[in-house]
């Protein structure tokens, strides 16, 4: 009797051994994304200089949080922003997100740079925020001291 109370205890402490290291936080399949804001702001030296009210970014995901932009538009921003470079690289990880080889072209110039910040909640959905993210300018008479920043909402069909 006692060694069928131990077996059973054994494998009680094991299953959850298992399901402490299985992490759902990841919860993306394999496809399509799309991320949506409301607002994305793009200031010289802490003063915005446009403000668009409305950016939506899309592509693909994988099952362990990596994504690419494929796609991506800035609506409503007073001056023509254009999205380029694609594809963009970007991933979730350990409650941040990072976009590399980020690249808008506003005024003649081309801002480049990569955007990260916390990711929040359960995935899918998750929120990210970029605040104040440092971007370059390439161009003739390009504004220097160039931030971006913007919260998106990832989300799965």
């Amino acid at each position: 009797m006692h060694r069928i109370v131990k077996l059973a205890a054994i494998a009680a402490a094991s299953t959850a051994a298992v399901a402490v290291t299985a992490s759902p936080a990841l919860a993306w399949t394999n496809g399509p994304y799309h991320a949506t804001t409301s607002a994305l702001v793009v200031k010289v030296s802490g003063s915005p200089v446009a403000t668009c009210t409305g950016s939506v970014l899309s592509g693909t995901m994988t099952t362990a949080g990596t994504f690419t932009v494929t796609a991506a538009s800035a609506t409503g921003c007073g001056v023509t922003v254009t999205p380029t470079g694609f594809p963009w690289s970007g991933s979730f990880s350990g409650g941040n997100a990072t976009i590399s080889n980020f690249k808008m072209s506003a005024l003649g110039c081309t801002y480049a740079g990569s955007l990260s910040g916390p990711a929040t909640g359960a995935m899918p959905p998750a929120t990210v925020t970029f605040t104040d993210r440092p971007v370059s300018g390439t161009g003739l008479f390009c504004f220097s001291n160039v931030t971006v920043s913007a919260t998106y909402v990832f989300t799965q069909p």
